[in-house]
């Protein structure tokens, strides 16, 4: 009796819980790193293809949106609903619904009218980052019934705990190879690496997003024959950090996101 006693209660322990999740998470980590480098060798895996968003209903794209997650991806999308015939149309998610026209990133440049208007928007890599932090990894969630997040997959799939230390969440990605990154922990000029050196491609900062916008929005009118809805609305905010950053966090963002400072102009 004593013995089971003593099983039931280590069945129960918080410490064994958490090794459980841990032992649980690592071998998750595992099984997609395998299945990953498979898709790999097999060719079904391009690490250096991301999304575009083709608008204007056209075989022949006369206006491309390359997504950056986190950098006010929510908020154009939905200004976007006009170039797919959804300008009246509620849309529950803007991220996946089928009628938004998401080509891979390769194929809409190759298909793109060499007059294409091609732009995308970029933001501070460390304020991304740490949105991205707050969004993905929390447990809070005011829209969920039970006002908990829902586990983000792909940090599991990484092996990275809910409720983990920005520090630790930087360590982990650190200790991660970039091209099994998530589109919203990888580097913004991983995601844009066929579109870089395309002389088409605006690229447009987040911060100054308000004031460029009515300029993107005639652009893409001019080049398509529909116009965005003019009113960026805010959409998806996250939290901004609330203390500075530590030298320690400091050096884990430089080291993940140095090109990103290096190509987009942005320091501390």
């Amino acid at each position: 009796m004593v013995c089971k006693a003593w099983t039931r209660s280590q069945r129960t322990s918080p410490m064994l819980f958490l090794d459980n999740t841990a032992v649980a998470l690592n071998r998750r980590k595992n099984r997609y790193f395998r299945r990953q480098l498979t898709k790999l060798k097999e060719g079904q895996l391009d690490p250096r293809d991301w999304q575009a968003l083709c608008l204007g209903q056209s075989d022949t794209p006369k206006a491309v949106y390359v997504p950056i997650p986190k950098a006010a991806n929510t908020s154009i999308r939905t200004a976007l609903k006009p170039c797919f015939g959804l300008a009246s149309v509620d849309v529950e998610n803007i991220h996946q619904d089928e009628r938004i026209d998401k080509r891979s990133l390769k194929e809409s440049l190759s298909l793109a009218a060499d007059d294409a208007y091609i732009f995308t928007v970029v933001r501070h890599p460390a304020e991304r980052i740490y949105s991205t932090y707050k969004n993905k990894l929390g447990w809070f969630d005011p829209k969920h019934r039970f006002k908990i997040k829902k586990h983000f997959g792909h940090a599991k799939n990484l092996g990275i705990s809910r409720g983990v230390s920005f520090e630790s969440f930087l360590e982990k990605l650190c200790a991660t190879p970039a091209w099994l990154m998530d589109c919203h922990f990888a580097p913004q000029v991983d995601l844009l690496a066929y579109a870089l050196d395309d002389p088409r491609l605006k690229t447009f900062h987040m911060e100054s997003l308000a004031d460029a916008w009515p300029q993107i929005v005639n652009d893409v009118e001019a080049h398509c024959g529909i116009a965005p809805d003019r009113n960026l609305a805010v959409l998806n905010r996250s939290e901004k950090p609330t203390q500075p950053f530590t030298p320690q966090e400091k050096r884990l963002i430089e080291f993940l996101f140095r090109e990103d400072f290096e190509t987009f102009g942005y320091g501390w």
